[in-house]
């Protein structure tokens, strides 16, 4: 149980003041990384041998595995039987720290002022806000070498290139014992490997470890009308900022997230999230039009005109918004030589990253792409895990719908009702995000718009029908 509250006022008998809190625990199954069939000591398998030439059958489907099935080991071999079985198995491996797993949480809270106007019309301006804490992310890479080395490679790649970087020598691996490899599965290693948290390694993750936050704070306005005859106006306003060190816990799926440049230094992984949506308004009504019995215009018309011009109704929504902010990479990032970390892009200092013209302009050239370089080896780039600035194409869709109904009978509880829905009316194009892979010679869509967004469609109409009684 979390604490929740929430309090109602009545400021004047036309203006009510409201107010929220409560913590919300996330459930330890949202994430997918701690699932059991994740754990390295469940990870092998029985191996099905189809053929050995390209041609003749080895097993057959009847008969798949004629040695039988392999048990995984589980924890029956012990701490050093474990260990063993997965440096000779396996040279990375993603674990739950079950020691140290803090439970997600989060905190929400809210205060907003109501007030009824004249002509139907209420208006409503909230201020609203959450804080996330200890929440979780696929993976957390926990074998990194520490920043204090790379910053010694750094100066000597600096001073005397590649061969002069004590970590990039190579030493015998202290775990090939006999002819054989109890890690890392060769005679020989580097000295950067064997200066990682552990050596016998070349990955180590935490899976869905709690290690990152999140804030939110919005201003919220909404506007609503509703008409003395039939039908309402909602508009409804969104400013925010979403910051956060993470994204999500499904980074496969979602390529635009930002990822972890230096496992040493979480804080420096806070920046705007890639989520963050600073601007949405959105427009939505319903209105019977005013022609015919019992309406403001041509109530006593006779029946056949009734009929044809009765009845008629619109209704719709339209959204505006900004576009989400792009992440960058470092195309020229050798994960092997940073040992564990990664490597953003680096900013000219000074250059205007922003470039001229309206969205078909520049599709070509999203973004000014000469202020992005490779960072120099061994070195993290100053480019934010996610970009405060340049943000891909925004919302501006329309959805309109019109209809008629025919009443039936002598009282009017049944009849028919037919629509016409279209939307996306005026067919507008939502470009994708830019390509925003940098430094890689063959990487000639850099800053390139080559897609549409996720989801969106050209303008669609449908038709339907349906009868009420």
């Amino acid at each position: 149980m979390a604490p929740r509250i929430g309090l109602a006022y009545g400021l004047t008998q036309k203006t009510i003041i409201r107010s929220g809190y409560g913590i919300f625990w996330i459930p330890t199954d949202v994430s997918f990384a701690l699932n059991p069939i994740n754990d390295m000591v469940n990870a092998p398998g029985t191996t099905y041998t189809g053929t050995v030439d390209g041609t003749h059958p080895y097993n057959s489907i009847a008969l798949p595995f004629p040695n039988g099935i392999s048990p995984p080991p589980g924890r029956s071999l012990g701490v050093e039987g474990t260990q063993q079985f997965l440096t000779q198995v396996v040279q990375s491996i993603t674990e739950a720290d079950r020691a140290d797993h803090p439970e997600g949480y989060v905190q929400q809270w809210n205060l907003s002022v109501e007030r009824q106007l004249p002509a139907g019309l209420s208006l409503s301006a909230a201020y609203v806000g959450s804080k996330g804490t200890h929440l979780e992310q696929y993976s957390q890479q926990t074998n990194q070498i520490s920043d204090a080395l790379l910053a010694q490679a750094a100066a000597q790649y600096a001073a005397g290139g590649r061969s002069a970087v004590t970590l990039l020598q190579s030493v015998p691996n202290p775990f090939f014992v006999n002819g054989q490899a109890l890690a890392l599965g060769a005679p020989t290693t580097t000295v950067g490997q064997l200066l990682r948290p552990y050596p016998q390694y070349t990955s180590v993750e935490l899976a869905g470890q709690g290690s990152f936050a999140s804030t939110y704070h919005s201003l919220q306005v909404t506007a609503q009308r509703r008409f003395a005859g039939a039908g309402s106006l909602l508009v409804a306003y969104t400013n925010s900022k979403l910051i956060s060190n993470t994204d999500t816990l499904t980074s496969w799926l979602e390529t635009s997230v930002g990822g972890i440049q230096d496992n040493n230094n979480l804080r420096g992984e806070r920046s705007l999230s890639s989520q963050d949506v600073p601007q949405r308004l959105v427009i939505s009504y319903v209105l019977d039009l005013p022609f015919g019995p019992g309406k403001k215009y041509l109530a006593n018309a006779n029946r056949t005109l009734s009929g044809l011009l009765g009845g008629w109704g619109i209704d719709g929504a339209t959204t505006f918004q900004r576009g989400f902010p792009l992440v960058f990479g470092n195309g020229q990032a050798n994960d092997v030589a940073l040992f564990g970390a990664r490597s953003r892009p680096n900013l000219s200092e000074g250059c205007d990253k922003n470039a001229a013209g309206g969205n078909i302009a520049r599709l070509n050239r999203w973004f000014n792409t000469s202020c992005f370089s490779a960072p120099a080896d061994f070195t993290f780039g100053d480019e934010p895990r996610v970009d405060p600035t340049l943000r891909s194409d925004g919302v501006s869709n329309f959805d309109f719908a019109i209809f008629k109904k025919i009443m039936i009978g002598p009282d009017g509880r049944a009849g028919v009702e037919s629509r016409v829905e279209v939307f996306n009316l005026f067919n507008r194009t939502q470009f994708g995000p830019p390509n925003t892979t940098c430094c890689t010679a063959n990487n000639a869509n850099f800053g390139f718009v080559t897609s549409t967004a996720p989801g969106t469609n050209p303008r669609l109409i449908q038709f339907a029908l349906k009868l009420f009684f």
